[in-house]
């Protein structure tokens, strides 16, 4: 979830934790924070961090998802080797392919979510708020599955993450990476906009894009309001968050502010 509001001076960008979204955890704050990211076009986007009973869930359903596809492939294996020896091989194999290779490639590929953060609710994010790079999952994930070997059994991981203010496993301090959590918006009463520029721009967009209460706020109100204005007001009006957005996504120059404001309003509640 991220939110979106006018910031007064910095030019780049600045991370600070800034409220409390959970218990308290070993007398030192909440699990769960907020991180405060300003940009070089002085928008704020504010992300609630995954803490590690979060990033637990997600990392089990992970582990179930990669033994489920182990159990398959050991059952193929074996009926096509007749119980024989030759199968013990693609069986390690396929092991480790899934288990170094499965989260860098989803991350990497989907948008920093593997099916496990998928259900969750979680995603990674790179540490300035832009989407991960195939690097940052390979590293991240080499270097997050290292601290699991024996004898450390993620114990350095999870020192990291309770040490950081931004609940960064070892690999997520290689990587320059975070975890963040989305919460799902309800889809009741909200508007479908299918002007044709509008429909243009959503493959330029993420599939959702994580929004806070002000951005999410200011995208529904302008929404809601355009159709009471003219083409030139609906540009003038939206002209001031839709060049940082522009920026952010990489849109087109030419597009619209009106098409590009509308263009993520589909994204943050519809996320389709």
């Amino acid at each position: 979830m991220a939110t979106a509001t006018r910031a007064a001076a910095p030019q780049t960008p600045d991370i600070a934790p800034v409220e409390s979204r959970a218990s308290e955890a070993f007398g030192r704050g909440a699990i769960d924070t907020t991180v405060r990211l300003t940009t070089p076009e002085r928008i704020i986007f504010e992300y609630p961090l995954a803490g590690p009973f979060r990033r637990a869930y997600a990392y089990i359903l992970d582990q179930l998802f990669i033994w489920a596809v182990m159990a398959v492939v050991s059952i193929a294996m074996a009926i096509l080797a007749v119980g024989g020896f030759s199968s013990l091989g693609p069986i390690l194999v396929a092991y480790f392919v899934m288990s170094w290779g499965y989260q860098a490639f989803c991350e990497a590929m989907f948008n920093g979510r593997t099916l496990g953060k998928r259900a969750a609710g979680l995603r990674v994010l790179s540490d300035n708020g832009v989407a991960i790079n195939a690097s940052q999952a390979v590293v991240r994930n080499v270097v997050g599955a290292a601290d699991g070997l024996l004898p450390f059994f993620y114990l350095p991981g999870l020192t990291s993450m309770f040490l950081t203010s931004r609940f960064q496993r070892l690999g997520d301090l290689a990587a320059g990476t975070i975890v963040v959590v989305e919460e799902n918006r309800s889809r009741a009463g909200v508007t479908r906009i299918v002007d044709k520029p509008v429909l243009d721009l959503l493959p330029w967009l993420p599939m959702r894009i994580a929004a806070g209460s002000d951005l999410s706020r200011a995208l529904s109100d302008y929404v809601l309001a355009r159709s009471k204005f003219g083409p030139a007001r609906r540009e003038e009006m939206a002209e001031h968050l839709a060049g940082p957005l522009r920026a952010r996504f990489n849109l087109p120059p030419r597009a619209s502010a009106d098409a590009v404001l509308c263009a993520v309003y589909h994204r943050v509640f519809l996320g389709e």
